[in-house]
């Protein structure tokens, strides 16, 4: 029990820490992109006929999401056998 915990503590705290680790921009190179941006004029974006999101990638997220709370159900309920 201590190692599922010990695990999704880890787990919950190392999301928030990967969007720090690309962050080296400096100040001048901030300033500089946010004057380009704001002087241009995007074109027009020509909607997609495609769908944004696809059933292959909805059944993925939801297989894993399965198989995620089917291991925590099995580590849970499975008896432990003391030596």
């Amino acid at each position: 029990m201590s190692r599922l915990l010990a695990c999704l503590t880890l787990a919950v705290g190392a999301g928030p820490l990967l969007a720090c680790l690309n962050d080296v921009e400096l100040p001048a190179h901030e300033r500089e992109f946010r004057s380009q941006y704001r002087s241009s004029n995007p074109p027009p974006v020509a909607p997609s006929s495609e769908p944004t999101d696809r059933p292959s990638t909805r059944f993925m997220f939801g297989a894993g999401a399965a198989l995620l709370v089917a291991a925590c159900v099995l580590v849970l309920v499975t008896p432990r056998t003391r030596s």
